[in-house]
């Protein structure tokens, strides 16, 4: 019995170390036809990496980089969204994302965000959601023990203090692990999408035959609302909402 489970161990860590090395491999080779400015095979072996199920930021930006190249813009925002959900930190793949964000055919104003709305986005953008996390757990056991300072100290100064350095320390661990709960669901949920369409109008319903509200062109980011069968309600940034059929449009 034991012996059977060694071997399925040791089965298992064979796989996992092929698997790695098989990645790298490609990896090292995409990157070796991306030098060379051959982005076509350097876009199939990324690809190929990612479809094995491997996610790193540092694949999808550098796929995203192939595609720009190319001028396929669509693809390049998509990998370079990606990319940004893996770290929202990275400034370089901001830069990159802006970049290619300005040069699609929409351009469309966003709604008004009051400033300490925006503050906080870009505190929580900082870093990643296991970043985050990590903090609020060690925030949440200094005010642990700032607790136990304030109920058993005999020191009046070091009770006051005990008391609201403790829920300084609260107040950060709510604060970062709401943080991680948002940036950990942008990861899960995947409620966004690049319109891949040159062209695609915006229905009133889910239906071919419905209203046409208005017109989307390729490289735009939508939000998804809700999905009934092949069509995804979306909203822009202006706050409009419509309907489109999911084909036209790739989850980031």
């Amino acid at each position: 019995m034991n012996s059977n489970i060694f071997k399925a161990l040791a089965l298992a860590a064979l796989v996992l170390i092929s698997g790695q090395a098989w990645a790298d491999s490609r990896v090292d080779k995409a990157n070796q036809h991306y030098a060379a400015e051959e982005y076509e095979n350097a876009i199939q072996l990324y690809e190929d990496v990612l479809n094995s199920g491997m996610e790193a930021p540092e694949l999808y930006y550098n796929l995203g980089n192939c595609y720009y190249r190319q001028g396929l813009l669509p693809a390049a925002i998509l990998n370079y969204e990606r990319a940004l959900l893996l770290a929202p930190h990275d400034k370089d793949i901001r830069y990159n994302l802006e970049l290619a964000y300005s040069q699609i055919p929409d351009k469309i104003e966003p709604l008004g965000e009051i400033f300490l709305a925006q503050w906080f986005a870009s505190i929580r953008n900082t870093t990643k959601s296991d970043t985050w996390a990590w903090i609020s757990i060690a925030s949440f056991s200094l005010f642990l023990i700032l607790l136990l300072v304030y109920f058993f100290s005999k020191r009046s100064a070091l009770r006051k203090l005990g008391f609201f350095v403790g829920l300084l320390f609260l107040l950060i661990s709510t604060t970062t692990f709401f943080f991680a709960k948002y940036q950990k669901e942008r990861l899960v949920n995947r409620n966004t999408a690049i319109v891949f369409s040159p062209s695609v109008t915006v229905r009133s319903a889910p239906d071919a035959g419905s209203t046409e509200l208005f017109v989307l062109h390729e490289g735009i980011k939508v939000k998804l609302l809700q999905q009934n069968n092949n069509w995804y309600e979306i909203q822009i940034e202006d706050g409009n909402v419509g309907w489109i059929h999911a084909e036209h449009v790739e989850v980031i």
